[in-house]
């Protein structure tokens, strides 16, 4: 999954803006896997996983991209994982169906559609926190006083 937002008119300092996400990711736990800044393009990935988290659908791979200039940016957002997600949990409810019955695959299907919605959740929540910290960061011009 992958949200691209388009910030205009916001004179924002990108280097401060990645690292502000960067830290936030940290604070959640996340290991910064990819940290690469080439002139106005900040490139960070991002991984959450362990087998537990891999299992239930709570495996996250997160990449990010700020790319422009203060008053004409855009980031993107990709959260990944949960393909692999869907995978394993199919896997696991197939080999459990295969040994046990039927419903086992759908407790599968139905732990595959959830690690989707964890993860669109996510996504979600993530984009509005870097809204939050773009507006916290603009240095949008001041409407020009006239004078009385």
């Amino acid at each position: 999954m992958t949200k691209v937002m388009q910030v205009k008119k916001k004179n924002v300092d990108l280097a401060q803006l990645y690292q502000d996400v960067k830290e936030a990711l940290v604070k959640e736990n996340y290991k910064i896997t990819k940290d690469d800044v080439t002139g106005f393009t900040f490139h960070l990935r991002a991984i959450k996983t362990n087998v537990t988290r891999i299992i239930v659908g709570a495996a996250r791979d997160i990449e990010l991209v700020i790319a422009g200039e203060p008053n004409n940016f855009a980031v993107a957002i990709m959260v990944g994982a949960w393909g692999k997600n869907i995978a394993i949990s199919s896997v696991t409810g197939f080999v459990i169906a295969s040994t046990v019955a039927a419903p086992a695959l759908a407790a599968g299907t139905l732990a595959a559609a959830g690690s989707f919605l964890t993860a669109r959740a996510f996504e979600d929540k993530l984009h509005k926190d870097i809204e939050k910290l773009v507006e916290a960061r603009s240095k949008a011009e001041a409407e020009p006083q006239s004078p009385s």
